[in-house]
């Protein structure tokens, strides 16, 4: 079912054929209607997830910054042995320290302050520039195929009440000539029947033309959202990965503790339309003395 275009019967089993395609067609248009506005509202999640990506971040950078000042300025004794050890390593790795290491504190507490400036960048630039992609060319065509599912269910709801209409004039004609037919009267002269026919005639092309509209609506959705699939997946996808990237990017060069440095080093791909946002030399040239600006401010305690 859903292959064919919806005729008018010229039977009581064609009848029944042609209603039943009518209701899979309506019912999968109904079901198409959700798909969208389900996928709208997913996608609206996802870029709600890369705006607070950065502030996310920016805010454990903080925290680590907070961390490294309280550090910097304990007045615990320290010296420059640069001997510190990777997440993990044990306890033994631990006993083996006795002093702060000062100058490692503080490369640490300014390189988190760079981390969160360069979180500040990435919100204002890379997310910017990969959720409004997103939302201009993936959610708005979304939304216009919703609207163009709801105008073919309203058409449809249009083609069931003519099709209500023809099949009740159609039924009192049948009554007139079912009870004429016990009667042996000849309705050539009848008034009253010469109306039904008049009536039942005109709303039967009422529902052919409403129904037609329905099918030619019915397959130009169902074509235009094959287009839609094929066009913006891709289009999605390729923003993901260029926006997640970018903040991969931006970790690598920003100047955190020397042992988290260059974690990832991704080969780079082509992506549809989707690059260009320029952090690598942004980052790579952010210094000590730059301002942070969200609420979420590290510690100054110098």
């Amino acid at each position: 079912m859903g292959n064919k275009i919806s005729v008018i019967p010229n039977s009581k089993a064609d009848n029944m054929a042609v209603s039943g395609e009518f209701q899979y067609r309506y019912s999968t248009m109904k079901k198409l209607k959700v798909s969208y506005s389900m996928l709208s509202k997913k996608i609206s999640c996802v870029v709600i997830g890369m705006e607070c990506t950065p502030q996310n971040l920016r805010d454990v950078g903080a925290g680590y910054s907070n961390v490294w000042a309280c550090l910097k300025h304990s007045g615990a004794s320290g010296g420059s042995s640069r001997r510190y050890s990777r997440a993990g390593e044990g306890e033994q790795a631990r006993a083996n320290r006795t002093t702060i290491d000062l100058e490692f504190v503080d490369e640490s507490y300014h390189g988190f302050q760079t981390f969160c400036d360069a979180m500040d960048d990435l919100k204002a630039r890379a997310c910017a520039k990969y959720c409004n992609e997103i939302r201009i060319k993936v959610m708005k065509e979304v939304s216009v195929q919703l609207l163009a599912a709801e105008h073919v269910l309203s058409q449809g709801k249009k083609a069931e009440r003519s099709r209500r209409r023809f099949t009740k004039a159609a039924k009192k004609v049948s009554q007139q000539e079912s009870t004429a037919a016990k009667k042996g009267k000849d309705l050539s002269g009848s008034k009253s029947y010469m109306k039904a026919v008049a009536s039942r005639n005109s709303r039967e092309n009422i529902y052919v033309k409403e129904l037609e509209v329905f099918d030619q609506q019915y397959e130009e959705v169902m074509v235009a959202s094959q287009e839609l699939c094929s066009s913006t997946t891709d289009i999605f996808l390729d923003c993901i990965v260029g926006y997640y990237r970018e903040i991969v990017t931006l970790i690598d060069f920003a100047d955190t503790p020397g042992c988290s440095r260059f974690r990832s080093h991704v080969p780079e791909v082509a992506l549809h339309q989707a690059s260009g946002a320029e952090f690598c030399e942004k980052a790579a040239g952010l210094k000590y003395g730059t301002k942070s600006s969200p609420s979420t401010e590290p510690l100054n305690l110098d």
